[in-house]
Order: structure tokens, then C-alpha cells, then sequence
């Protein structure tokens, strides 16, 4: 019995855990500021919608386990779910629900994911995934 309790020790020990910054963006075309730290976002986004107002309201660091979800309040009272579905070649898989849509991504070091969770007061909520400096 304890060698099997072992064995499954090891086994649990070999899942491998992807770190991810989670951190909620509010987002307005309403006259105001880009925090510093959100002007690459407000570059790639700039192709599709000129905001004039970028904050980070909330963030969390994630330690994401092959199939094992954890979810990200948004302040429009919607709630994200991310789920690592795989490591490969220092390139994580995530699943990633986050209402009405739900859709698998890549993460690789140095990038960032940037999903639309909805309006929210003047503008828009964002939830951007990405690795923990």
C-alpha cells in the first residue's frame, strides 16, 4: 500500500505547473491615460479599437495544472476559466472559457493573450494572460 502511495506521489510530482499572470483591464475609448505597463496591449489592440483609457483593475498569479481549472472574476460579474491543457517545447496550451465563448490558445514566453470579456461602465473588460515577470 505504501509503495502505491508513493508511486502516485511521483506521478503527481511529474504534472507539470505553467505559472500565468491573469490581470483585469478596463478598457474606454473615454478620454484618459494608458498605464505604462499596458502599452504593448494597447499596441496590439490598436489595430482593431483605438482606446483612450487603459487600467489594470485586478490581477492574480495562477499556478496552472494539466486539467485542473481556475477561474478569474471580472468586474462585469462574469467569471473566466482557464484550464492548462498541455506543455510543449516551453509553450503552454490553455483552454480558456470565458462567456458566451470558450477556445484553446497558445502561451509562449514573452507573449500575451488579450480576451475581450465584455462591456463593463464606460467601456470595455479584458482579461490578459501572461507569464509573471
Amino acid at each position: 500500500m505504501t509503495g502505491l502511495l508513493v508511486a502516485a506521489l511521483v506521478v503527481l510530482a511529474a504534472e507539470p505547473t505553467v505559472p500565468v499572470q491573469a490581470d483585469v483591464v478596463f478598457a474606454s475609448m473615454a478620454a484618459g491615460a494608458i498605464e505604462p505597463s499596458l502599452q504593448k496591449m494597447h499596441d496590439a489592440l490598436a489595430a482593431k479599437v483605438k482606446y483612450a483609457t487603459m487600467k489594470r483593475v485586478d490581477g492574480k498569479k495562477l499556478e496552472l495544472v494539466k486539467d485542473k481549472p481556475q477561474t478569474v472574476s471580472l468586474p462585469n460579474q462574469k467569471v473566466a476559466e482557464v484550464t492548462l491543457q498541455g506543455v510543449s517545447q516551453n509553450v503552454a496550451t490553455l483552454k480558456v472559457k470565458l462567456p458566451p465563448t470558450e477556445a484553446t490558445y497558445t502561451l509562449a514566453k514573452d507573449k500575451a493573450l488579450y480576451l475581450q470579456g465584455g462591456a463593463h461602465d464606460t467601456g470595455e473588460v479584458w482579461l490578459m494572460l501572461s507569464q509573471p515577470k
